[in-house]
Order: structure tokens, then C-alpha cells, then sequence
């Protein structure tokens, strides 16, 4: 029996072996860790993707005026690539339009309660269609720090409900990989609510 076992296992390890070549083949890999990850094609992606630390706002009541938005992620020592670009998409929520001063946004090292050196900003677009808004480094920013995004609104949005932030990153690059990054909740309640924090 413990030689059928380890039959087994030496046959399981040869397969796994052979699928990890297969999905692996596309992919030019560096000799030294951290590596980004660039497939044959030149599009490069990180080899372990931003994570969102935190997405509030205090700015919480129903059609509130110039809320403020801040969305926190970790770019991991390991991420392998610098961050160049993050979206910010309305996935789910009551019936809304939403509409960012994009000219208003900011970007820092750290977090709202520790606040560290400015990013400039070279774009940012908000896609009325699609509700998302795309955010473009001046000068990607390097593993192994945290980066807060501070979105401005125009106002909150007029139904009360729980809205929901598809949030996604992508490297510098000439032909970078959008990679998620994690899901934003936003809680919008009536002006009347006693329930409203």
C-alpha cells in the first residue's frame, strides 16, 4: 500500500509539472524574484496584484454635496511592477450618475491619517457610459508602499442603498494588464435615517 501511494504521488507531482509548463509557456519569466510577468505578446502584469486596504467616505447622506472618497491599496513588495494606473468602476447600486472633478483628484504615500509624499497626477477620465473612472500616474510607484486615492465627487447619489466599487490596477508599460484589486463598499443613507452614522 505504501508503495502504490507513493506511485501516486510521484505521478501527481509529474502532472502537475507538465500543466505548470503548459500554463507557463507564454510567459518569459526572470532568473530572480521579484519578477513581473510579461507574456508573449509584451503586455507585462504583476506578478502578486495591489490589494485595496480600505474605501470609505464620512460624506454618507443622500445627494450630500462634494463627498470625499478615499480608496487606500497595498502595491506589495512582490508585485513586481510599479503601479501606473487604477480604475475605479460602479458596479452596483440603485439607479445612479455619478460625476468625479477630476481635476480636483489626489494621490499620496500612505494613508488618510498618515499622509506621505504627493503623486502627481498625468490624466484622469471619468467615463460617464461605463461609470468608471481612470486614474493615470505621472510617476509610477514602486513596490512595497501604500497608496491612497482621493476621489472627488460631484455629489453622493440621490437613492439611499449600498453601492458597490469595482476597483483594478495596472503596471507602467506600453501594453499593461488590468488586474483587480478588490470591491469598495459605499453605504448612502436618507438625510432622515436614524440609522445614519
Amino acid at each position: 500500500m505504501a508503495k502504490w501511494r507513493q506511485h501516486l504521488q510521484r505521478r501527481s507531482l509529474r502532472v502537475l509539472g507538465m500543466v505548470s509548463a503548459a500554463c507557463l509557456g507564454a510567459i518569459a519569466l526572470p532568473s530572480s524574484p521579484p519578477a513581473a510577468v510579461q507574456l508573449s505578446d509584451g503586455t507585462t502584469a504583476f506578478t502578486s496584484p495591489p490589494r485595496l486596504v480600505d474605501f470609505v467616505t464620512f460624506d454618507t447622506r443622500i445627494f450630500d454635496r462634494n463627498p470625499t472618497y478615499y480608496v487606500t491599496v497595498n502595491l506589495l513588495p512582490e508585485a513586481g511592477e510599479p503601479l501606473q494606473t487604477l480604475t475605479v468602476e460602479l458596479i452596483e447600486g440603485r439607479f445612479t450618475w455619478l460625476d468625479f472633478r477630476t481635476n480636483d483628484l489626489e494621490v499620496f504615500a500612505g494613508t488618510r491619517r498618515d499622509r506621505g509624499m504627493p503623486y502627481a497626477i498625468a490624466a484622469a477620465d471619468f467615463n460617464d457610459d461605463t461609470q468608471t473612472l481612470t486614474i493615470q500616474l505621472a510617476e509610477p510607484a514602486e513596490p512595497g508602499q501604500q497608496l491612497t486615492f482621493v476621489l472627488e465627487l460631484v455629489r453622493n447619489p440621490r437613492m439611499p442603498g449600498v453601492y458597490l466599487y469595482e476597483v483594478a490596477a495596472a503596471p507602467a508599460g506600453s501594453q499593461p494588464c488590468f488586474q483587480r484589486v478588490g470591491t469598495g463598499r459605499i453605504h448612502i443613507y436618507e438625510r432622515s435615517d436614524p440609522f445614519w452614522p
